[in-house]
């Protein structure tokens, strides 16, 4: 039974897939072919509650695969995994549902995209499924390649080259990232004799290793940690992230921040941690490190965007930031720290890519000059994109706060191997980092959310343009009142709902998420 919830799980959005890019072949089955794929993600959101809520436990599925490389088939499932598998399926169904009243004039080939998205979530899945090194190297590169496309073919419509630009670094940065990352499986292999990373795990082979060995590992750890801290992504192998969000379309926006940037912190967790000894004391503290100047580097710049695409991406840097800082700690806190943020991270920053999707398709812009007043033309967008704002910033009572709060208490009680004043100093400018962040979003907030709408906008008779004038009129000017613009659609509250009821449930209940994290670090990792 257990073979058949895991396997269906990754075959369901597979075989999905397959069946709406052969629609999507036949321009006049474009639309049904997105309405297949919305149903094939919502498919799989019911499959994977029902995987969770059967709950088989870490080791599933384990067949040979590639015997010859002793490559294995290892599917499994914790507390740690099952959030984020949960996380993808919503969110991927969420996305596939909004493709179904994007018109086919901005999101040509809709058929194709949603074929596209199917195969990233069939990646992704895979991923946090894997129990082998290899499978998940595989699914790891399942879920990056189709983004290329995403992003270059329906990426921004109004600068084709920098999509493509954009699109080729993300794809030339990651999968550079995950190519260090198999060479560090292949070292482990070398070392631990098993590319099973819960024998690993369950061995603490750190411990076992003899002096040559210990060296073979040290690097194994480097390389493993540079792979997965471009795809976190951490600084400064963030340099990526911002043009594939500004680039990318709505769809790919949301996926790429909510989604698939939880393959670097989830690695982070299962496939790194095992091979650190915090009695090296430094590459751990070099991770919290970089994590650390990612929170103030990425606040920053926020406060000096222009663009609301951007300052999204960029606000994503610093998130993860928090995600290193847990896990360099090497405890419990520190695990459930890393997965509260992911998870808070891709309900809230998914929820605010929407926002900005449904922003731009009413303005056909982002840029941060040109939005303003949206309390005075779209209150209820404006209301929703503010609550997503706090919950960003870390409102208590709302899901961003108890991951950012976790870490830095992780880092002031962090593995007694640590240096305790090095990680002290280092949670103190996280705490700095949290007071930034809400900087920036509370000057976003007054920026495109308050001010007076403008009163006038003088007509030319020579023309057909309006333009925008100040709030003094001339006597005897004729006036009109602003385009109107469409609040909140009902396809985009039956998407963007349910990220805000979770963000409000995880903040008030926080140990739905916190106890089954720590039940299945203490299980995986023994000692913590």
């Amino acid at each position: 039974m257990n073979d058949l919830l895991l396997d269906g799980l990754l075959a369901l959005p597979a075989g999905f897939a397959v069946l709406t890019a052969v629609l999507a072949g036949r321009e006049r089955r474009d639309p049904v072919a997105v309405r297949v794929a919305a149903l094939g993600g919502l498919l799989t959101l019911a499959w994977s509650v029902w995987l969770v809520l059967a709950a088989p436990g870490l080791r599933a599925v384990d067949h040979p695969w590639l015997a010859a490389l002793d490559v294995h088939w290892r599917l499994g499932l914790d507390g740690i995994s099952a959030p984020l598998v949960l996380l993808t399926t919503l969110i991927t169904a969420g996305c596939l549902v909004s493709l179904l009243r994007a018109p086919a004039s901005t999101t040509p080939g809709r058929g194709a995209l949603a074929a596209l998205l199917l195969l990233v979530e069939t990646g992704v899945l895979g991923s946090f499924v894997a129990l082998d090194m290899v499978l998940f190297f595989v699914f790891f590169e399942v879920a990056l390649i189709p983004l290329w496309f995403v992003i270059d073919r329906w990426g921004d419509r109004h600068d084709p080259r920098g999509r493509r630009r954009a699109a080729t670094r993300f794809l030339v940065f990651t999968v550079l990232g995950s190519a260090l990352m198999l060479v560090g499986f292949m070292l482990v292999r070398e070392v631990a004799g098993t590319f099973d990373i819960v024998t690993v795990a369950a061995r603490g082979v750190t411990g076992q290793a003899g002096s040559s060995q210990s060296g073979l590992l040290a690097a194994a750890a480097v390389l493993v940690a540079l792979g997965l801290a471009v795809k976190t992504p951490l600084w400064p192998l963030h340099i990526w992230l911002p043009d594939a969000h500004a680039k990318a379309p709505t769809v790919g926006s949301v996926l790429l921040a909510a989604v698939l940037l939880k393959l670097g912190s989830y690695g982070l967790i299962r496939f790194w941690m095992p091979l650190v000894d915090p009695g090296w004391q430094l590459l751990a503290p070099c991770l919290a490190a970089l994590g650390v100047v990612g929170i103030v580097y990425a606040a920053l710049a926020c406060l000096v965007q222009d663009d609301l695409k951007r300052l999204i991406a960029y606000s994503s840097v610093g998130h993860m930031g928090f995600v290193a800082l847990g896990v360099a700690t090497f405890t419990v806190g520190g695990v459930q720290a890393a997965v509260f943020v992911s998870v808070a991270h891709g309900l809230i920053t998914g929820l605010l890519f929407f926002l900005a999707g449904g922003i731009k398709d009413r303005y056909d812009t982002t840029l941060l000059d040109r939005l303003q007043v949206l309390y005075g033309r779209l209150p209820r967008l404006a209301g929703l994109f503010a609550f997503a704002a706090m919950a960003s910033l870390g409102l208590p009572g709302l899901a961003g706060f108890w991951g950012e709060m976790l870490a830095i208490r992780a880092a002031v009680f962090p593995d007694g191997a640590l240096p305790r004043g090095t990680y002290l100093v280092l949670a103190v400018i996280a705490a700095l980092g949290v007071v930034l962040t809400a900087a920036y979003f509370l000057a976003l907030m007054r920026r495109i959310l308050q001010g007076a709408p403008p009163a006038v906008q003088p007509v030319n008779p020579d023309t057909d343009s309006v333009e925008l004038v100040s709030e003094e009129v001339e006597p005897g000017t004729a006036t009109v009142e602003p385009r109107p613009l469409p609040d909140v659609r009902r396809s985009e509250w039956l998407v963007w709902t349910p990220l805000a009821a979770l963000t409000v449930l995880l903040g008030v209940m926080p140990g739905l998420l916190l106890t089954p994290v720590a039940e299945a670090a203490r299980a995986y990792f023994g000692g913590l």
